[in-house]
């Protein structure tokens, strides 16, 4: 969805833009309503200003749109994971686990936790220490690198399932892992949860709640922890797209996911989220079990605080919505983004100024030092990488196999 309906703009503009996002969709006005769950009459109404629109129908309506248009209003990834393996032999990390052939990933003689080596094939990253070091191997995928995991999973016909089995035959311990709702439609929005917290209007098995906040040119990026950080488990809604904006210089309206809930779990509350996702095979199930376990936001209703219901919003959010949730994959492809964006913020002006230089004084110092560069092992590994395709770089599963062979024999 290219416009953004979810942000602060007047009634008229966003009826404008929701009717223009219809029309592209070729919904009709009585798909709409029946699936609000209001008359056709009603939703005329909204929709053409003769009745008061809030921001709570606005969601609703969307969340509709989403639903109609093939999307939805919350997905769910694994945006994190960190395993411990107790071999030193990085090989079958990325053979057997990954299924990324060895020649893809770059060596490196440093790491980072304490490991002395490591290995990189884009964002993902196999930390490598001593024979004498009981630490053994560690894989890491932060948020990019699970999505470009991604892509060669959909290419070798696996699923983070199937990861997660082959992590748990290897001997895997779970460090941590993120699960992550996404929310497209500020089904979450994180002030007035903010607000709930300040007003005491929520009930929680943890202690701590703890709210934070950036501002950068103008743009204010907040955050709410529930739970300590230093725990196993605790839990974070923050604004993505101010994330975005934080980051990358994107502005907000370009961000599609608004809002997102993440349960962050270590060690052992890893190790049992992930026995539960592998058990039931239903995300949705086991991530709203743990969050209605440890908190729930409530409606005042002028009555003992024993009886106030669910916030209308996290009622929509565990409930009406959260229950189609399921596990979701958003593959991106192996790049050098990053490499480029490096060089565009910090190196590119000082190569801009030393070529300034030699052109002064009619020399070529820069391109003289560019030619006689020798490109290392990581270097080449990298170059190998950003060349190939993904079904160079993969280790078919056999399920790839017999479906490759089944294609060929038709």
């Amino acid at each position: 969805m290219q416009n953004d309906l979810t942000a602060g703009i007047v009634v008229t503009d966003w009826l404008g833009k929701f009717w223009d996002l219809m029309t592209e969709q070729k919904l009709t006005q009585q798909q709409v309503a029946d699936k609000v769950g209001i008359t056709r009459g009603y939703l005329n109404q909204l929709l053409g200003g003769k009745k008061p629109l809030n921001g709570n129908m606005r969601r609703q309506l969307m969340c509709a749109y989403r639903e109609l248009s093939g999307d939805e209003a919350l997905t769910m990834w694994i945006d994190y994971v960190r395993i411990r393996f107790p071999t030193h032999d990085p090989i079958p990390i990325m053979t057997e686990l990954l299924q990324i052939k060895p020649i893809f990933f770059a060596p490196d003689n440093w790491g980072f936790y304490g490991y002395t080596g490591k290995f990189e094939h884009g964002a993902m990253q196999i930390f490598t220490s001593p024979e004498d070091d009981d630490r053994g191997t560690l894989l890491e995928l932060k948020g990019e690198g699970c999505r470009e995991f991604e892509c060669l999973l959909l290419a070798q016909h696996r699923s983070w399932y199937d990861f997660f089995e082959k992590a748990n035959e290897l001997g895997g311990h779970y460090n941590r892992i993120d699960l992550a709702i996404n929310d497209y439609v500020d089904m979450l929005p994180v002030q007035y949860f903010i607000d709930k917290c300040d007003r005491d209007e929520f009930t929680s098995i943890f202690r701590r709640i703890h709210k934070d906040a950036n501002k950068e040119h103008g743009v204010i990026g907040r955050t709410l922890y529930i739970g300590s950080r230093k725990s196993q488990f605790y839990m974070c809604l923050y604004q993505k797209d101010a994330e975005q904006f934080f980051k990358y210089g994107t502005p907000l309206d370009q961000t599609p996911i608004k809002n997102r809930f993440e349960l962050r779990l270590a060690d052992e509350r890893a190790t049992k989220a992930i026995e539960a996702l592998l058990n039931e095979r239903d995300p949705a199930k086991v991530i709203f079990g743990i969050i209605n376990r440890y908190v729930r936001f409530l409606k005042p209703n002028g009555k003992a605080r024993a009886s106030w219901p669910l916030d209308d919003l996290w009622a929509n959010f565990i409930g009406k919505y959260g229950e189609k949730l399921r596990l979701t994959t958003q593959p991106e492809p192996f790049s050098i983004k990053r490499t480029y964006n490096w060089i565009e913020k910090q190196v590119a002006p000082t190569l801009k100024m030393l070529l300034a230089y030699d052109s002064a004084t009619a020399q070529d110092i820069l391109m003289t030092m560019i030619a006689n560069a020798k490109i290392t092992q990581k270097e080449m590994s990298v170059l190998q990488a950003m060349l190939a395709s993904t079904e160079e770089m993969i280790i078919p599963s056999e399920e790839s196999k017999k479906s490759d062979y089944a294609d060929q024999s038709k």
